[in-house]
């Protein structure tokens, strides 16, 4: 119930400011730290320690390219910090296919869908030619935020029901 009322806290800060606070992150590594401690002593914060730092390494190039925010990977850090890594790993797959799904439907809807795709494709296309990533292209308008704590919530509540 804790994981539940942080992440969407984390969905309606990251809504109105567009920022998920790192008070709301440290409460919720701080926990993670006492659960896994409380579970399994030092071992669990090992295994803390592991859960926390696979979403930075995984994220990481997500990151530099400005296709995701550090409030995201800081968040699917704090759910493998809270739970254990099968929960943290169906979270972020289901969280990215929540995330396309959601982002398909916003180009539909603003009608913008093949130009998105040309966007991304003359993208990809610099990318190889130049042998290097850049960041992604910004784009105009508020037309185009996903706010991918909405998707971590989304993966996190499925993860839950595929695991128990």
């Amino acid at each position: 119930m804790f994981s539940l009322l942080l992440l969407i806290s984390a969905a309606v800060m990251d809504i109105r400011r567009g920022k998920i606070s790192n008070r709301l992150i440290l409460c919720g590594l701080a926990a993670g730290l006492f659960f896994q401690f409380a579970d399994a002593g030092w071992k669990g914060a090992g295994v803390f320690l592991r859960n926390v730092s696979i979403p930075v390494i995984l994220c990481y190039l997500l990151f530099l390219i400005r296709a995701l925010g550090a409030g995201d990977i800081k968040l699917f850090s704090v759910i493998g910090g809270i739970w254990n890594l099968e929960i943290l790993t169906v979270t972020i797959m289901i969280s990215f296919l929540a995330a396309a799904g959601i982002s398909f439907c916003k180009m539909l809807y603003h009608h913008n869908l093949v130009s998105r795709l040309c966007i991304f494709g003359d993208y990809i296309h610099q990318v190889i030619v130049n042998a290097r990533l850049s960041q992604y292209p910004k784009s105009q308008g508020k037309q185009h935020i996903i706010h991918f704590s909405i998707a971590i919530l989304i993966g996190f509540i499925i993860a839950l029901e595929v695991a128990y």
